[in-house]
């Protein structure tokens, strides 16, 4: 089956958001935001008091992510935010993706430290682009089966949302659209490339706490090429996503602790094709992703 799934880099090995990723690299060599002088904080005038956020590390303060065309719930089921920025500063995106077919069972992720200036600095920008009003009218470009890009900001005690349809699209081919549209997402562009670039290349490898496990139905979603045959995996802790019931595309289930670290360390060396023999019973597929603040879980 094949349904409305949110796919963002994370998810779909750099496919989700497109010309945004390729503009971030170019740029995310070094925090070159740092060394920029930038509009101060809050209403804009001298002396301003900062933008007010929360600090924890499971708060999130701006998260971007990407949803909204059509594909195999397996890659829905996969999908994290592509850029998280947390209360404490940690900012999370996707890691370099492999190229290759199939790919790795789990995604990567880098991190990196924010300064308190670099969040104050960013919830600018976000305000210069106007992300921090009312909703904003991005327009609709005349094509089809694109994702929607969601941007969401929690400062000064409140949490904005804003949703740009076929934001990667710059062809121009919807001659209707509004020139206050077209500069709106420009902005909005430029936005989500300066929150990449701020990471720049001094990153780590961001190890989840805790994962979400789906068992999936046996379907031909995915070519089972006889070339790409494997044997199945022996499941390697004791929690797993519990047996479908008649009719349900997936089960979940959240792995934490020390069976998120032993199962993530099997997961390194499995594929996206991998099965897994779960006692008894017949080889299942399964989809993984890391747990992160923010995300709803098993309850989505």
């Amino acid at each position: 089956m094949t349904l409305p799934c949110r796919v963002s880099l994370a998810r779909s090995g750099l496919r989700g958001i497109g010309c945004l990723a390729a503009s971030a690299a170019l740029i995310g060599c070094g925090s070159v935001l740092q060394g920029t002088p930038s509009p101060p904080p809050g209403s804009g005038g001298p002396g301003a008091a900062p933008y007010e956020h929360a600090t924890g590390p499971e708060d999130v303060l701006v998260s971007v992510d990407q949803a909204g065309w059509y594909g195999p719930l397996e890659y829905e089921l996969r999908n994290t935010a592509s850029f998280l920025l947390l209360g404490d500063g940690t900012a999370i995106v996707p890691g370099a993706q492999i190229e290759i077919y199939p790919a790795p069972a789990i995604h990567s992720l880098q991190s990196a430290q924010l300064t308190e200036q670099q969040i104050q600095e960013l919830f600018a920008m976000a305000e210069d682009a106007g992300l921090l009003g009312a909703e904003i009218d991005f327009g609709e470009p005349g094509i089809t089966d694109q994702a929607t890009t969601y941007v969401d900001i929690t400062v000064d005690g409140r949490t904005v949302s804003q949703a740009a349809y076929a934001l990667d699209y710059t062809d121009d081919n919807s001659p209707n659209m509004p020139e206050a549209s077209r500069a709106a997402r420009a902005a909005l562009r430029d936005f989500i490339a300066a929150a990449y670039a701020m990471v720049g290349a001094d990153t780590e490898v961001f190890q989840p706490e805790a994962l979400l496990a789906h068992r999936l139905r046996v379907s031909d979603e995915i070519p089972r090429d006889p070339e790409f045959a494997q044997e199945p995996e022996i499941w390697p802790i004791a929690t797993a996503p519990p047996p479908l019931a008649p009719g349900q595309a997936s089960s979940c289930v959240e792995i934490l602790g020390r069976e998120a670290t032993v199962l993530h360390s099997a997961l390194v060396e499995a594929n996206e094709l991998t099965t897994w023999l779960i006692g008894a019973e017949s080889a299942t597929r399964m989809a993984f992703r890391p747990l992160l603040p923010g995300d709803s879980g098993c309850q989505e």
